[in-house]
């Protein structure tokens, strides 16, 4: 799948989306947020293997342009994700989201707008707590560099994210995602991420959830799984294997069939 299959549209909020145009049938749109140091591509492999799907891929990286890069950035992201959200359609979405752009989906779960069909979490977690520690640590070196991390400190972030190489052009595309993002934005919405906790909020998620992990996940443990099926009332589990944090880049087939089991789709 190639950049070319989707539209790119500026939201008002600021946000780019980058629009696939399914086969007119009126199931939910897929709104999918990518990981923080991955890139909204990271969705293509499943994009293209559900091409009857009405598709829309957020790219993060580009609210630095209207959101201040401070204590509220993370909100801030929430808030226009929301707002993208309700002005691409006023109909349920199928809200998904790998890593950060799982805990953003959770909170605009909670929040209870947009409306929702059903939820898809990625490698996440309610909680930054319990990460793996050789994953901080290599998040930690990155943002120690102050924004001029070298590109290999660069390729090690976005390879921590999946559990194989990608072949090269996805790997140089990806690594140049993170290496163009705006530093002070970026890591700000981290911050966010690292202090933030939804834990006790799991419960007023009220649609149909679905929690999908990588059994390679280098951040994300099997009790990340475990609080957020405990906590959210209409929730399964999939563990994929030989996949990592980003298990749509690694797997897009077995997380084809995991979110076409959720929405009763057999293609």
């Amino acid at each position: 799948m190639t950049p070319s299959a989707t539209e790119p549209r500026r939201s008002a909020s600021g946000l780019d989306l980058h629009v696939h145009t399914g086969d007119g049938s009126g199931a939910a749109p897929i709104v999918a947020l990518h990981p923080w140091f991955g890139c909204w591509q990271f969705w293509l492999p499943v994009v293209e293997l559900m091409p009857e799907r009405d598709w829309v891929l957020v790219d993060m990286y580009s609210g630095a342009g209207t959101i201040p890069a401070d204590d509220d950035a993370f909100d801030g992201l929430a808030a226009a994700i929301t707002s993208a959200i309700e002005e691409y359609t006023d109909r349920p979405v199928v809200l998904m989201g790998n890593s950060t752009g799982g805990l953003l989906a959770q909170v605009v779960a909670i929040a209870g707008r947009p409306p929702l069909d059903s939820l898809v979490l990625v490698g996440t977690g309610a909680t930054a707590a319990g990460v793996k520690a050789p994953f901080r640590a290599t998040l930690g070196e990155w943002l120690d560099a102050g924004g001029t991390a070298a590109p290999a400190s660069t390729a090690a972030v976005v390879r921590s994210l999946v559990y194989r190489d990608p072949p090269p052009p996805d790997m140089a595309l990806y690594a140049e995602a993170v290496e163009t993002a705006d530093y002070p934005f970026l890591s700000a919405v981290l911050r966010g991420v690292l202090g933030g906790d939804v834990v006790d909020r799991l419960p007023e998620i009220s649609v149909p959830t679905l929690v999908i992990r990588g059994a390679e996940d280098a951040a994300r443990t099997e009790e990340h799984v475990a609080t957020l099926v405990a906590g959210i009332p209409d929730c399964r589990a999939v563990e994929i294997p030989l996949a990592g944090h980003s298990p749509q880049v690694d797997t897009p087939a077995e997380v084809e069939a995991a979110l076409r089991d959720l929405l009763g789709d057999n293609g």
